[in-house]
């Protein structure tokens, strides 16, 4: 008798919500519906759901593979246990225009600062200036508002931390390119799901995380006031709105951080490159290390539309040579995103 991986399994039917445009598709940059990015976005978030249980980093690896399938060791090799499809729904569009939500003036623009399109800034990449126009022009990318189904199928003991994963992706996931400045995000929804409120999500002390060992995000990060999770006080109208408001909080954060022309400073904490401020040891004009900070457009738990600015830390993947600590910066990010009085935290502390 042949037992299958797939055995005594059951299925989860989840609704999937694009609620800003998401810049998702193959290689010929055509925007389009793939289930790879959806399987990585699964492991992400289940190494904060339930990889944070894990206090040794190879037992943690070990249990995500024994999930989702490891290529890491040839002798142990395994396929994933939880299989995954990904239908359209009926509503599911692609565009390619439709990008403009204003402008916010940038200081440090041209010799004495200029507006630059919110979604240029936010998106730049799939996103590019067009200098005919003298406008943001961009990439094909899934409209908001698509709708796709997604099913799983895993083994029945892992469904109840697949539920977790799920919660949390609802809450702060987002897919594609430039996900983190907020493109991409999602809504769940469907008869196996329910919306969780932000005060169920375990946290752990963010300085531990950043003091700590592995330069990924393996918990969400708190301090005495909370969840380090902000959210837009005035529920915005539409996607648009939602946008518009993180670019130019994320805009006012970033330059109220003043950068020197030469080597590392405070700001390089928020991400790099820097345009025009390359540093050598962390990889010159081809070094990367994504930011800590993630904008994300959700639904709440009265199913309206929600801002959020996420600080999900970790150890720093590049070396940190400034006389100032890591965690005297944060806590004046904190500190800034606390006194922005269009802000709030959510979560439990």
């Amino acid at each position: 008798m042949i037992i299958s991986r797939y055995h005594n399994t059951a299925p989860l039917s989840i609704g999937v919500e694009f609620l800003t445009p998401c810049f998702l598709g193959g290689a010929d940059q055509n925007a389009e519906l793939r289930a790879a990015p959806f399987k990585n976005l699964l492991r992400q978030w289940w190494r904060v759901a339930v990889g944070s249980h894990y206090s040794d980093p190879q037992k943690m690896l070990a249990a995500e593979g024994d999930l989702f399938g490891s290529v890491l060791d040839d002798n142990k090799a395994s396929a994933s246990k939880v299989r995954l499809d990904l239908t359209l729904g009926g509503q599911f569009k692609v565009e390619q225009n439709g990008l403009n939500f204003g402008q916010t003036r940038h200081p440090e623009v041209g010799q004495h600062g200029m507006n630059v399109s919110n979604a240029l800034y936010l998106g730049y990449g799939p996103v590019e200036y067009d200098r005919q126009t003298r406008s943001a022009k961009s990439k094909k990318y899934i409209a908001p508002g698509s709708k796709a189904k997604l099913t799983l199928d895993l083994p029945k003991n892992n469904i109840p931390e697949m539920l977790l994963v799920l919660a949390y992706i609802d809450a702060f996931g987002v897919i594609g390119s430039r996900c983190r400045n907020g493109w991409g995000s999602l809504a769940l929804s469907g008869n196996d799901f329910s919306r969780e409120s932000l005060a169920i999500f375990n946290a752990k002390n963010w300085q531990e995380l950043v003091n700590g060992a592995r330069q990924y995000p393996t918990h969400l990060g708190k301090d005495g006031k909370g969840l380090l999770c902000w959210a837009l006080k005035e529920p915005p109208q539409n996607w648009k709105d939602a946008m518009k408001a993180l670019a130019e909080m994320y805009m006012e954060l970033r330059t109220s951080i003043n950068i020197a022309p030469n080597g590392l400073q405070k700001r390089h904490i928020l991400g790099y490159p820097v345009t025009h401020h390359n540093i050598g040891d962390w990889g010159g004009s081809n070094g990367r290390m994504p930011s800590q900070l993630r904008l994300v457009v959700k639904r709440d738990e009265k199913n309206q539309l929600v801002g959020r600015i996420l600080h999900l830390p970790h150890k720093l993947p590049k070396p940190w040579n400034l006389n100032v600590e890591q965690e005297t910066v944060w806590q004046e990010i904190h500190q800034r995103l606390d006194k922005n009085s269009a802000l709030r935290r959510c979560g439990g502390a």
